[in-house]
């Protein structure tokens, strides 16, 4: 059985060795990105079930990448995983569209948990 691609973008190397490492041993498929523009890009033109999108990026804001992928793929599902916690954050993120919002420092039991409610609720999105 295929495994499952989930997209992770994240500019800090160690945290995002870390969230690759855990997909991996989760039995997902990661693929990776640390920059806005690397992100954009793959979120764009990749093949994943799921993105992983931090907010702070060399490049750009995070939240200006969730509005560009929204309009391109308004299905996907999206998880916010960032240090901005401050409630205009939060609200702004799922706002423009993320299915979940995650504040750092977070438990990679509970990331992985939140990642499977994601998309088990996204299996039942209606087609376009």
């Amino acid at each position: 059985m295929a495994r499952r691609r989930i997209l992770a973008i994240e500019d800090d190397a160690a945290i995002r060795r870390g969230i690759v490492d855990a997909l991996d041993c989760a039995g997902y498929e990661p693929l990776e990105a640390g920059s806005f523009a690397e992100g954009l890009r793959t979120a764009l033109q990749g093949s994943f079930e799921l993105m992983l999108l931090d907010l702070v990026l060399p490049g750009g804001d995070g939240l200006d990448l969730l509005a560009e992928v929204r309009l391109a793929r308004p299905r996907l599902p999206v998880i916010v995983l960032t240090a901005r916690g401050r409630e205009e954050d939060r609200v702004k993120g799922l706002q423009l569209g993320a299915d979940d919002y995650v504040v750092k420092p977070f438990s990679v039991k509970e990331l992985l948990a939140r990642i499977e409610a994601v998309l088990r609720r996204s299996a039942e999105r209606p087609l376009e």
